[in-house]
């Protein structure tokens, strides 16, 4: 018998507020847990951000998101770099236990776990995004992300100085996509990189903020950030936590540090921090806050054990942290000394070869040294730092990749080792190098920009003020190869020996000099000195194997190319060069093959799709090859090589009109004196 219609909605009715009552009464565990977003904003200094008291209309998404959460009013990183700071906030331990001091030369210990890798072995979708290629997968942070975009175009090395970055709507654009695909519990961290320098933000921020570009770049990251969480709410209505942050601050001239990285001062340290969802109430929370907290809160938000050996603690509960550890290692890229700080309370000491001591609550802007006058404190400040450093981990570090070098001094950062030092010698207190380092940032940005004679100059004062200073010598010789002196550059760095023996990205700059300058087999001897010194750096092995194709040793070539794209799989250019050796080889399957995975990496390098024209060519395939040629010229219609490719197929079409006319079109452009001879006989032969 059916019970009555109204009788069997009362009990649904009934069964649904029981239901209610008990989600209400379950603990965390047992409900669905939140999504997560972690957004971190690279170099986003706190006050540009409205809810930290920055400029009104400024940050108008953030401040919205602020509105809802918890703002915490002194967050602070443990590093003003991005690689390391994003590994403290990734594991909640501070540099010293995870390893990671510096950008380039570390990479994130594979035994340490993460957020991404607790989040995925709990059941999350997981995803990543990332804007610079200082995060790219190979310096351990890809762990435990299914989907792990760092997909920045690697192609021209150093051409500009944006190259190595996408801009957020990119970022954020690749970021939907992957979000619309989620039906479940997901965690997506999305980085956002522009608000680095140098600062060049879009229409129409560029002509907003016109005369403070900095601040346009954040209001255009800002605007990301909106768009941002709209998508990431669709597929978690009402049950998303939100984490915003940056990695660190900008000094934009304070102390005279233009960007970040070499001092430990607060304009480079304070962060904006936010923290939105279920389970967090709207509130200003005052007191400190580090980057090493954000993995704690969260898992504590998701209602799961916090990671072991943290160094880190969960905000949202009783209690807050009262001391905060900070380091710099960048100024030892100079031979200089590293930087350390520690604070408690408001005191703050910065431990360098000369000490300072600060006290925050009556000096904000750290002008009043007062190391001098109380070295009591200064002596239990040092007890407390060397304390936080107990356990310190080297981490696992190698040489800088050339590829990598290349990549981060367009983003304006050094990536070598440290000069060799004797153990007696004391290092330079970055205080007393602080002209020195202005000048070398100045320098590497001429060059960045293609302002090679300036960038000539200035590399040239500093080798003459620290001849022994291996990082000037190997940026001048870059430089002076670049404006096209490679005999200059090769002869500055002629005492390698004495120099940096043990350093492969010297002897690799000295090849690169080498074969410029002509000196091909010199070349050789000296990258095969590198690869002895660095052999898991891709980039060695790839210019060896240019050297050696140069040189006619083809199947060697062909072994050195393989062994840069085993390295590192996402070199697109290593696979164009491997796939030109498989063609010289005849082995045009195999070629075809790398010359899509080069296209598939690079899209907008024209070179796999020259290579797979000239193979269509070689097959007969005339269509094929014909459409490939024209869809390289349509986007750049300079590329001589590719026209004269085209021309090849109208003559074997009998279209030789449309030759002649391709061939004429190259002759017209003015090409080099190369190009012009062969575009010149080529017409010869079919008029």
């Amino acid at each position: 018998m059916k019970p009555a219609r109204g009788l069997a909605i009362a009990v649904a009715i009934a069964a649904a507020v029981a239901g209610a009552a008990w989600l209400l009464r379950r603990p965390p565990e047992a409900r669905v847990r939140p999504s997560v977003l972690l957004v971190t904003i690279d170099t986003l200094r706190a006050d540009r951000v409205g809810a930290y008291g920055g400029p009104a209309g400024l940050t108008p998404n953030i401040d919205a998101l602020a509105a809802g959460g918890a703002v915490f009013e002194e967050a602070l990183a443990s590093v003003p770099l991005t690689l390391p700071s994003h590994a403290t906030i990734l594991s909640g331990l501070e540099p010293p236990h995870h390893g990671v001091r510096d950008n380039g030369t570390y990479v994130f210990p594979e035994g340490r776990e993460t957020l991404a890798t607790r989040l995925s072995a709990a059941g999350y979708a997981t995803g990543a995004f990332m804007a610079a290629y200082v995060l790219d997968r190979r310096f351990g942070l890809a762990r435990g992300f299914t989907r792990y975009d760092d997909a920045i175009d690697r192609r021209q090395e150093g051409a500009s100085i944006l190259e190595s970055e996408r801009r957020c709507e990119t970022v954020v654009a690749a970021a939907e996509e992957w979000l619309g695909g989620q039906h479940g519990p997901y965690f997506a961290w999305v980085h956002l990189y522009d608000p680095h320098a140098p600062y060049d933000p879009p229409s129409p921020f560029r002509e907003q903020h016109a005369g403070a570009l900095y601040d346009g770049e954040v209001a255009y990251a800002d605007a990301c950030v909106g768009r941002l969480l709209e998508a990431a709410r669709r597929p978690a209505p009402g049950n998303l936590v939100v984490v915003l942050l940056a990695d660190h601050g900008e000094a934009l001239g304070e102390h005279g540090e233009r960007t970040h990285g070499f001092y430990v001062y607060q304009s480079t340290l304070r962060i904006p921090l936010i923290v939105a969802g279920p389970g967090v109430p709207a509130r200003r929370v005052p007191g400190l806050a580090r980057t090493a907290d954000v993995t704690p809160t969260i898992l504590r938000l998701l209602g799961m054990d916090p990671l072991p050996q943290s160094d880190g603690m969960d905000l949202l509960a009783a209690g807050r942290p009262r001391e905060s550890y900070a380091e710099t290692w960048y100024p030892r890229s100079l031979g200089w000394s590293p930087l350390h700080s520690y604070r408690v309370g408001s005191l703050k000491l910065v431990d360098a070869p000369r000490p300072e001591l600060y006290d925050l609550s009556a000096d904000p802007h750290e002008q009043r040294d007062l190391a001098s006058t109380d070295p009591a404190q200064v002596a239990r400040l040092r007890e407390a730092l060397a304390r936080a450093r107990q356990g310190e981990t080297s981490g696992a570090r190698g040489a800088s990749d050339p590829e990598v070098a290349e990549r981060l001094r367009a983003l304006g950062y050094v990536t070598t080792g440290p000069a060799r030092v004797s153990a007696e010698e004391e290092l330079a207190d970055p205080k007393d190098r602080i002209e020195r380092w202005q000048i070398f940032e100045e320098a590497t940005w001429a060059e960045g920009r293609g302002d090679l004679a300036s960038a000539v100059a200035s590399f040239r004062r500093l080798v003459e003020d620290e001849p022994g200073n291996a990082t000037f010598r190997r940026s001048l010789a870059a430089a002076l190869r670049k404006s096209g002196n490679a005999r200059a550059a090769a002869q500055a760095l002629s005492a390698l020996e004495t120099l940096a023996p043990d350093d492969p990205l010297a002897w690799h700059e000295a090849a690169v000099s080498l074969a410029e300058a002509g000196k091909l087999d010199e070349a050789i001897r000296a990258e095969r000195r590198a690869i002895t010194l660095g052999p898991g750096l891709p980039e060695l092995h790839n210019h060896l194997g240019i050297l050696l194709a140069r040189g006619g040793d083809v199947p060697a070539s062909l072994e050195a190319f393989m062994a840069a794209t085993r390295l590192d799989p996402n070199n697109a250019r290593a696979w164009n060069n491997q796939a030109n050796a498989l063609r010289s080889l005849g082995q045009s399957a195999r070629a075809a093959e790398a010359y899509r995975t080069a296209a598939r990496l690079a899209p907008r390098d024209p070179d796999p799709k020259n290579g797979l024209g000239v193979l269509a060519v070689e097959s007969g395939d005339l269509e094929t090859a014909g459409a490939l040629f024209r869809e390289i010229l349509a986007a750049n219609p300079a590329l001589h090589e590719s026209r004269m490719n085209l021309a090849v197929v109208y003559v074997r079409q009998n279209r030789v009109a449309d030759a002649r006319a391709e061939l004429r079109a190259i002759l017209g452009a003015r090409p080099d004196r190369a190009t012009a001879a062969r575009a010149a006989a080529f017409l010869r032969d079919i008029s």
